[in-house]
């Protein structure tokens, strides 16, 4: 959160919130996670619940 807040410039509120989405969006989505091996969260929760969704299938 620190490297988003403290490089960008909000102009008022609005634009802060929709900025803080957008980071929200790429760190979630887009940025490789050293402590996920390489993975970003949302590719361990989708890999999560495809892995699950088998798991219920086979049982």
């Amino acid at each position: 959160m620190q490297m988003w807040h403290d490089k960008t410039r909000f102009q008022d509120s609005e634009y802060r919130k929709l900025e803080l989405n957008r980071f929200i969006n790429y760190y979630n989505t887009v940025k490789p996670h050293k402590s996920l091996n390489g993975a970003t969260p949302y590719e361990v929760l989708e890999k999560y619940f495809y892995f699950d969704e088998k798991c219920k299938q086979r049982g």
